[in-house]
This record gives C-alpha cells, structure tokens and sequence, in this order.
C-alpha cells in the first residue's frame, strides 16, 4: 500500500514580500518611534512624545550612538541609522510595501496558500495603516523632526 502525500499550497513569493514588509514595518518603528523615545529619555522630556519638536528635542542625530572611529562596528548605530533611513522614507516604502502585497494577495489566493494570505492580508493592512499615520498633522511633525 503506498500512501499518496497531500503537500500543502505554498506561495514562496507571498512569503517573501510578507517577510519584507514585516521587516520594514519593523525598521519603520525603530526608526521613528525608537528614535523618538531615546531623544525624549536624553532631553528629559516624556511629553514629548506626544509633541515631537526640534526645539524641544533637538536634532534627532543627537539622540543616537555617536559617530567616531569605532561606530563603523558599533551595531546599535547601523540599526537606529538604517531604521532612521527607512523612516524618513516611510511614504515610499509604504506605497511599495501595499502594491507588493496586493499583488501577493492575488497570488496566494490562486495558489491556495490560505495561512500566507491571512498575514500577507494583515501586513498590507498594517502598511495602510502606518501610510495614514504619516499623513496626520503628528505623522508629518515626526517626519519633519526625523528630517532635520
């Protein structure tokens, strides 16, 4: 008797653009409310949080691992600066991150990939929500700090 092995749908790509987008997401975080907090900690000022100012925190740059000699090995400055980075760039990536998962979506769908459609459905879903975040007056003062 030979037994006949039912092998699951599997979308690779859905996978991987839902493996992309969470990292972004996760770069995002860390690159504007990471940078956010540590700034509000080294200025003493928890309130600002809520009201992210240059005058009030200062330079964003001020906030993070200093540059020098020994930073080009130090991992915590290349994290919170490449993060940073993605911050600045949230419009852009967020725009990128929702068409890749649209697209994913449909695939996953065809191919049957029923567990990578759920979450590639709640990345693309947060993407949309982080894009609107951006556009309210908060998003864009935090994103005019993280630019100065």
């Amino acid at each position: 008797m030979s037994q006949q092995v039912r092998s699951r749908p599997f979308s690779l790509g859905g996978r991987v653009v839902l493996a992309g987008q969470l990292f972004a997401l996760t770069a995002a975080l860390v690159g504007s409310f990471g940078v956010l907090l540590a700034a509000a900690l080294r200025a003493g000022d928890p309130r600002a949080l809520r009201d992210p100012r240059l005058e009030r925190l200062g330079d964003p740059k001020d906030s993070l691992p200093p540059v020098g000699p020994d930073s080009a090995w130090n991992p915590l400055l290349w994290v919170f600066e490449l993060s940073r980075v993605v911050a600045m760039l949230v419009p852009l990536v967020a725009a990128v991150a929702v068409l890749l998962g649209l697209v994913s979506l449909g695939r996953t769908w065809r191919v049957g990939d029923r567990s990578a459609f759920r979450w590639l459905a709640v990345g693309t879903a947060l993407w949309c929500v982080t894009a609107l975040l951006a556009l309210t007056p908060y998003g864009t003062q935090l994103h005019h700090w993280l630019l100065d």
